[in-house]
C-alpha cells in the first residue's frame, strides 16, 4: 500500500469520556474524517468505527491493540491526534506512529493550550510535526482542511 492511499487515523479519547461526552466527540472524529476525505481523497480511519468499546464491548484488549497497532503503523499515512482530554490510548498511538515513521498532528483547544494543559510529552514527540489550534469544532475542521491542503 503506498502513502497516497493509506488513509490518516483520527486519534483521540474515548473510553476515559462519559457516556454524555462520548456522543458529541464521536461525531467530531466522523466529521475529522469526512474533511480527510474531501481534502485528501481518502477518508481517515476512525477507531470508534471498528472497535467502540460499547458497540463491539466483545473485543479483548489484544484485538484491539493488534488491529490498531496494525492500523497505525502499517496503514496509516497521517495521525491525527485530537488532544480534547486526557487520553492513554492516545498517547500509545502517537508512540506507535513515531516508531512507525508515520508523521502526526495535534488538533487542540487553544485555551488549553495556553493554559498548559496539553502535555509537553505529547507536543515533543518526534512523530508530531504540528500543532493546529482551534476555538471550536467547527474552527478545528476548516483549520484541519487548510492544513491537509499545505494552506497552514
Amino acid at each position: 500500500m503506498n502513502e497516497k492511499s493509506k488513509p490518516a487515523y483520527v486519534c483521540g479519547p474515548l473510553t476515559e469520556l462519559s457516556p454524555e461526552e462520548q456522543g458529541g466527540v464521536k461525531r467530531f472524529y466522523e466529521k475529522i474524517a469526512d474533511v480527510c476525505e474531501e481534502s485528501l481523497g481518502i477518508r481517515a480511519f476512525v477507531p470508534h468505527e471498528h472497535y467502540d468499546p460499547i458497540k463491539n464491548a466483545s473485543f479483548t484488549p489484544q484485538q484491539v491493540d493488534e488491529a490498531e497497532r496494525r492500523q497505525v503503523c502499517e496503514n496509516t499515512s497521517l495521525l491525527i491526534v485530537v488532544a480534547i482530554a486526557p487520553s492513554w490510548g492516545g498517547g500509545i498511538e502517537v508512540e506507535m506512529a513515531h516508531r512507525s515513521g508515520v508523521p502526526a498532528i495535534v488538533l487542540c483547544e487553544k485555551e488549553k493550550l495556553e493554559q498548559g494543559k496539553i502535555s509537553r510529552l505529547l507536543r515533543g514527540n518526534p512523530a508530531v510535526k504540528a500543532v493546529v489550534m482551534y476555538t471550536s469544532y467547527e474552527e478545528a475542521l476548516q483549520a484541519l482542511a487548510h492544513f491537509l491542503k499545505g494552506e497552514i
